[in-house]
């Protein structure tokens, strides 16, 4: 090249010699980012990869939106101040009470996507009288018996009113996110620290109450004080203002003997969070109350990831001409954030 440029015109060299320059900047410029692109990119697929069989591929989604939207519940909770921890005079849940959704998202923040429910938030309570909405959304019977009864839920503006099945004796659990009440849920927190470890739960106590670290030194969470005396003559000892009884979770309609088989199905769309819903025996009740009986739960609703509590449903209800039906659900995700 040098040879070459001897027999360019002198008024020409100052140009070839520009068109290099720039030519040789190019190219530096292109060596510089070639190299950090090609880098970058197996590093997003290896990071999907990692995270795609354990997560469902909402969930980076949600956990946007409840950044973008929500406000979390403070951690620790403000109960040196005074009522700001008191179940009563009533006050709904109106912070986040994890990054992925608010008290009427039902999140639980477990170890295992799709599997058992074994998260410390799930608080495990006992001797009480409460509502099971866990398999409530279509007008028609769902489960494995052909006995099982209609447990439709109706939408009802922000709210869905869902028919469930009224227990009164054995384990129930608690999901410390769902509560509704936020003095309730301040104070548990405080007690329970914020994912339930501190207090009894469905890990350390077991399914059915019988675990060896389900002893009596072990708190109870304060929230199954306020469900066992749940009383619509009662509400400075209730949890929910006029409600006959509170919606937990329980194993009593798919344990054995049970006509329905836990499983799960994800959707994406808007779902009922009955978890510590009111709800309200029917006209024809007559005390004391009898298991299976079927009460009305008035549930928030929530439109975001969720797991349906059976396997191989549709997530969408066919509505009767009626009425517009949603499932009761809840949302089971894996923490990023160490909750």
């Amino acid at each position: 090249m040098a040879r070459d440029m001897m027999k360019v015109p002198a008024s020409c060299k100052a140009l070839v010699l520009l068109a290099l320059a720039v030519a040789a900047a190019l190219l530096v410029a292109c060596g510089d980012r070639g190299p950090q692109q090609e880098s970058a990119a197996p590093a997003a697929a290896s990071t999907t990869a990692s995270v795609a069989p354990e997560a469902p591929v909402a969930a980076p989604a949600t956990t946007a939106k409840a950044s973008a939207s929500g406000r979390l519940c403070p951690n620790p909770p403000p109960c040196k101040t005074g009522h700001d921890c008191s179940n009563y005079p009533f006050h709904p849940t109106d912070c986040w009470t994890t990054e992925y959704g608010p008290a009427q998202a039902d999140v639980v923040v477990g170890p295992k996507i799709g599997g058992p429910v074994r998260s410390t938030n799930m608080l495990y309570c006992s001797g009480n009288t409460y509502a099971l909405c866990f398999f409530s959304g279509p007008p028609t019977p769902t489960g494995t018996s052909s006995s099982n009864k209609s447990l439709p839920c109706v939408m009802n503006g922000d709210t869905a009113d869902c028919t469930c099945q009224a227990y009164t004796s054995g384990p129930n659990f608690v999901d410390i996110n769902g509560i509704l009440n936020r003095g309730a849920y301040f104070k548990t927190v405080d007690v329970c620290g914020q994912d339930g470890s501190r207090c009894k739960n469905i890990v350390n106590c077991g399914p059915r109450g019988d675990l060896p670290g389900c002893d009596k030194h072990i708190p109870e969470a304060p929230v199954c004080k306020y469900v066992k005396e749940q009383s619509p003559s009662n509400p400075q000892a209730s949890l929910m203002p006029d409600a006959d009884l509170i919606s937990t979770f329980s194993f009593a309609m798919s344990g054995k003997g049970g006509g329905y088989k836990l499983g799960s199905t994800s959707c994406d769309g808007l779902y009922a969070g009955c978890m510590t819903a009111p709800c309200f025996y029917g006209p024809g009740h007559k005390s004391p109350t009898t298991d299976g009986e079927l009460v009305e739960c008035r549930c928030p609703t929530y439109n975001g990831v969720n797991q349906i509590g059976q396997a191989n449903q549709s997530c969408s209800i066919a509505g009767d001409g009626k009425a517009t039906f949603t499932w009761s659900s809840s949302n089971t995700v894996q923490s990023t954030s160490g909750q």
